[in-house]
């Protein structure tokens, strides 16, 4: 009978829950990972929604605490988020009660202003204390911190954003932008922070990755809890750094999950007893749904069903991806982008490959038939299809940049090749400077990037050659050159068709009418002389 005493007065439970890479999937999905043949229904927001409720209830009935933290990546990834770029995603999150949310590489996808409405639109801060303008001020969309002072416990909450940043995002997204170092950031951050407010607890709300969230932690001490995004990893109780003992949680992607974090906090002490953790899966069958909520959801699926629920094509079995091998989805969309430089747009001058981002693909084809939501769903993001001339000699950097180690591989099409990254080469290149909406040249800079070792075997059947000319046919993205991607910049003749990438796999499909999945040994690893 002491404990319930003792949590009756001195001992506060708190109860953290959270998610994280919503990616605008509010609506019915299937959790395929749980069985491939019969996968059971999951309520995404709905059961969120309820949970978040019952919870709510719960804790008022003990006398705890609850917060409710999204940790980004918001709206892009979903026909039912994307809709309305990102305003029903934020409506829910208002309606379900959020606190505190996160700031995310992909919340960046449409443009700095949709970053602004969102923040507009949320009725809970957005925070990134590590990303502020080019003066060193916090951005318009999002704040360092926030301290929740409530029931005798003094809570921080600060947002980190991952440092890869410029290399994900478009320059022309993040204009104005500086993104600071994470390891380095929290350990000046956390002593200052620590000292100015004092809080009882630390929690930070981060979209860096658990690899980094693990580092970060053992970084510096003054941290009590992370809850992290970005490598939508799912984190069944939480990891505490052996360092700092600092626990750290995340809870898969995509709204399939809740996380459940329960911290016991002596309020007399001043001290944390206890952290603890979980996950539940928002099944259909297991967690009910909010009635309002579904009410709202239904009629927005029914208007996304109208526009994406139309078969395009028939796959004449699964598709897989993959981020560091060859892929039969990764050999579709780069088939399909060869086809259409070639065989729509007509430009046969040079031999044309295509290249794409293998983690730019995230969902795969289901035997039978293929609509545009699946097109969606596999390719979601607003990048359009450029192309421009390259020599071999250049062509060879931007591959060695693809196949470095640092990030997914890429995938290709027109071509046949072998790499070795076990030890990597650094090589200068000379790039063109480009105005990022109009690709016009506004000057030379050399960067010095590391490449792998990468042998071209041959070219639409033929022989490659260094001094040859070829048509490199890539997305936007990539194109425009963040981080090691500025190789792009040594395209010449650059032309950007406008169209976005998943519109093209859809003309593809309804082209072909039937698609096989194939890999073809169009990128093999092998031993390579340096």
């Amino acid at each position: 009978m002491l404990l319930p005493l003792l949590l009756a007065g001195d001992t506060l439970k708190i109860y953290v829950l959270h998610w994280n890479d919503g990616h605008g999937h509010l609506g019915y999905n299937e959790a395929f990972w749980l069985d491939r043949d019969f996968p059971p229904t999951l309520a995404n927001a709905r059961a969120l929604a309820y949970l978040v409720r019952q919870y709510r209830e719960r804790a008022k009935r003990e006398g705890a605490l609850v917060l409710v933290m999204d940790a980004a990546d918001y709206f892009q990834g979903d026909p039912l988020g994307e809709l309305t770029r990102g305003k029903l995603y934020m409506d829910v999150m208002n309606y379900i009660g959020v606190d505190v949310g996160a700031v995310g590489n992909h919340d960046f996808d449409f443009g700095r202003d949709i970053l602004d409405s969102l923040a507009k639109w949320a009725n809970f801060p957005l925070l990134a204390a590590n990303l502020t303008d080019t003066a060193g001020n916090p951005p318009s969309f999002a704040r360092p911190y926030v301290v929740i002072d409530t029931m005798g416990v003094r809570i921080l909450v600060f947002g980190l954003i991952t440092h890869w940043l410029k290399g994900m995002v478009p320059p022309q997204n993040m204009p104005d932008l500086d993104v600071k170092w994470e390891y380095s950031f929290v350990q000046d951050f956390i002593p200052k922070v620590r000292a100015k407010e004092r809080p009882d607890i630390v929690i930070g709300l981060t979209h860096v990755g658990f690899r980094h969230d693990k580092r970060d932690a053992d970084s510096v001490r003054g941290i009590d809890l992370i809850v992290g995004g970005h490598s939508h990893t799912g984190i069944t109780s939480p990891y505490f750094s052996r360092l700092n003992s600092t626990a750290i949680v995340q809870a898969y992607s995509h709204l399939a999950n809740l996380g459940v974090v329960e911290i016991l906090y002596d309020r007399k002490n001043r001290v944390i007893l206890n952290i603890t953790g979980k996950i539940i899966t928002l099944t259909e069958e297991r967690v009910p749904s909010d009635p309002h909520l579904d009410s709202i959801l239904t009629v927005w699926e029914a208007k996304a069903d109208s526009i994406y629920g139309v078969a395009i094509a028939q796959a004449l079995g699964d598709f897989n991806r993959g981020g560091f091998v060859e892929s039969s989805m990764g050999n579709l969309i780069t088939d399909a982008m060869r086809w259409y430089v070639r065989d729509v747009l007509g430009l046969r001058k040079h031999p044309v490959v295509s290249i794409y981002n293998a983690a730019g693909i995230r969902d795969n084809f289901k035997t039978g038939p293929i609509t545009r939501r699946d097109i969606y769903r596999a390719f979601p993001f607003p990048n359009t299809l450029t192309y421009g001339e390259v020599k071999g000699r250049d062509l060879l950097k931007i591959l060695g940049v693809g196949f470095n180690g640092h990030h997914a591989i890429f995938v290709v099409s027109g071509l046949k090749l072998e790499y070795d990254n076990s030890k990597l080469v650094r090589e200068t290149v000379r790039v063109i400077l480009r105005d990022t909406i109009t690709y016009d040249s506004i000057g030379v800079k050399e960067y010095v990037v590391p490449v792998a070792k990468v042998r071209i075997l041959e070219v639409d059947g033929r022989p490659f050659h260094p001094d040859s000319t070829y048509i490199v046919a890539t997305n936007d993205y990539l194109m425009k050159g963040g981080g090691e991607y500025v190789v792009f910049r040594t395209l010449r003749g650059i032309k950007d068709t406008g169209k976005r990438i998943s519109y093209i796999v859809e003309d593809y499909l309804k082209h072909v009418g039937k698609v096989k999945p194939r890999t073809e040994g169009r990128i093999k690893k092998a031993k390579l002389r340096l």
